[in-house]
């Protein structure tokens, strides 16, 4: 059993967005995303079979729901999105890289 920090050994190439599962079963999959001014290209959505609740642990971004309602999310803000729910990331800050930390479930 070894204790790890969110915030340690970040990827050094970000040139695409990083996910890297921290804990994953049949029933949840927890993971850390790492973006660094990365959005979700126009027109493509995010429709998961699961709820996701994710926090942005370091940075900003900005989420974009289908029907257009924008929310902001900076550090320790967190979201409940419900599984189907179409969504995308429209902004994620340039000036560092944002952490997220996700709950699929």
């Amino acid at each position: 059993m070894e204790k790890h920090h969110i915030l340690d050994n970040l990827p050094n190439d970000l040139t695409l967005e990083q996910f890297e599962p921290l804990v994953k079963t049949d029933s949840v999959l927890i993971e850390r995303i790492v973006s660094a001014a990365h959005v979700t290209p126009e027109g493509e959505w995010y429709d998961q079979v699961r709820n996701e609740w994710v926090m942005v642990m370091q940075g900003a971004a900005r989420l974009e729901f289908e029907g257009g309602k924008v929310v902001s999310l900076n550090q320790g803000e967190h979201i409940n999105i419900g599984a189907h729910v179409k969504h995308r990331v429209a902004w994620t800050s340039e000036q560092t890289e944002t952490i997220w930390l996700a709950v699929h479930y």
